[in-house]
């Protein structure tokens, strides 16, 4: 299959990225039924990897290598297995005409723990900037989708449903009635607790902030329009590749604390519709 910016190509490349993902979706529902005899371990990155993610992935790999031989990978498990550290992988990586962002399984803790809410994602990256992307919800067969100018959608895969576009020009105008949403890195530090201190500020003037495990699927909601923003510090480009653009074509302002434009490879992402971007930026920790 062709690789390419244009919208025939894009949208195709979200077809076939769909197909996988139901694919891989497959695998994980089947191994979540016996998740005692699943083999879990500590991962390069952060947290835990199980013995599902590591088949979904292969899947996956396997899968986009067929169909697009001439784009590289970045996957989560073994991400910088040829480089010699993070930063080193991130820099190459921005280098990449065109470079698929993988994460077989986002939202591991809550997967092992017989949770619904995780999910598969896929975002192809030109040179730095996604401009496609696909994050799949098994359980609930909510597909979220997007391509640079062709807009965001909502569908079920496996029943087929018609796609619901996704956009909103209207958001909460004050801070003090919205819903957010967040996550914290499990490193701690110095830095964690400059977040968890940010975090208290914000709850205290905002309606509500839930953290519920899986930032791809967090960004989706604030595209859908169920939560008003989202912030987080320490993600990695899987996580929020495909999330970012899907949030970008449904109207949603996507940055860095700083406000600088969005790219999956920064250390910090705000994701919010104005006028509400501008009031959460205020209350970002950017020293």
């Amino acid at each position: 299959m062709k690789l390419g910016l244009g919208k025939k190509e894009l949208k195709n490349i979200v077809a076939m990225s769909e197909e996988i993902a139901l694919k891989a979706a497959k695998i994980l529902i089947k191994s979540q039924k016996k998740i005692s005899k699943l083999k879990v371990c500590s991962k390069d990155t952060q947290g835990v990897a199980s013995e599902a993610d590591f088949v979904s992935e292969a899947l996956i790999i396997k899968e986009l290598s067929k169909a697009f031989p001439e784009a590289s990978l970045l996957a989560e498990e073994g991400a910088f297995s040829k480089y010699g550290s993070k930063s080193e992988a991130y820099l190459e990586f921005k280098k990449k005409d065109f470079c698929f962002v993988i994460d077989p399984l986002d939202g591991t803790h809550n997967y092992l723990a017989s949770m619904d809410y995780y999910a598969i994602c896929i975002g192809l990256v030109h040179q730095g900037k996604p401009v496609a992307g696909v994050i799949y919800r098994p359980v609930t067969d909510e597909c979220y989708s997007a391509f640079l100018g062709g807009g965001a959608c909502k569908k079920k895969l496996l029943t087929k449903s018609k796609p619901k576009k996704i956009f909103q020009q209207n958001s909460v105008n004050k801070l003090k009635n919205s819903m957010l949403v967040t996550g914290f890195a499990t490193e701690k530090g110095v830095m964690f607790d400059k977040e968890f201190t940010m975090f208290k500020n914000i709850m205290g003037s905002c309606r509500g902030v839930r953290r519920m495990g899986s930032a791809a699927l967090d960004l989706c909601l604030v595209a859908e329009g169920i939560f008003d923003g989202f912030w987080e510090r320490g993600l990695a480009p899987w996580d929020v590749a495909a999330a970012g653009i899907i949030c970008q074509e449904a109207g949603v302002k996507v940055s860095d604390y700083k406000g600088a434009s969005f790219q999956p490879f920064a250390e910090t992402v705000l994701a919010a519709r104005n006028p509400l971007h501008k009031n959460l930026q205020k209350m970002m920790d950017i020293s």
